[in-house]
């Protein structure tokens, strides 16, 4: 007798987390006011070096920041922030910290704080 081996492969899905047990992000529009254009790479470790200086490598650990890089206008200077929905103040802060990038001055202008990059818009 000829046994057919039909082995049925399962497929495992992961399993969604719900909304409640998700990080609850915000997003920080802001706007780099400065006489020189800036450079998104100069831009990035400035953030990232001030927000260590000033709250330490736990504390940044904690805010979950992360610049988001494709949204990023180098024409208008305008980008965008991500952290936990709870050090959206302390990124904000953070962001007022930075007056020199390089030889250049410039200035931080908080456009908008929202929870979804869509509630952003275009402002």
């Amino acid at each position: 007798m000829k046994q057919k081996n039909k082995s049925k492969k399962k497929t495992v899905k992961m399993k969604i987390l719900p909304p409640t047990a998700r990080k609850k992000h915000r997003y920080v529009k802001f706007q780099v006011l400065s006489d020189e254009p800036i450079v998104y790479s100069d831009l990035d470790a400035a953030i990232w070096n001030t927000a260590l200086d000033f709250y330490g490598e736990f504390g940044v650990a904690a805010m979950d920041l992360w610049l988001v890089k494709n949204l990023y206008n180098r024409k208008q200077q305008i980008g965008i922030l991500r952290c936990v929905h709870t050090a959206a103040p302390a990124v904000i802060a953070c962001l007022g910290l930075i007056r020199r990038l390089g030889d250049t001055r410039i200035a931080i202008k908080i456009l908008k704080v929202s929870g979804t990059i869509k509630g952003l818009g275009k402002r």
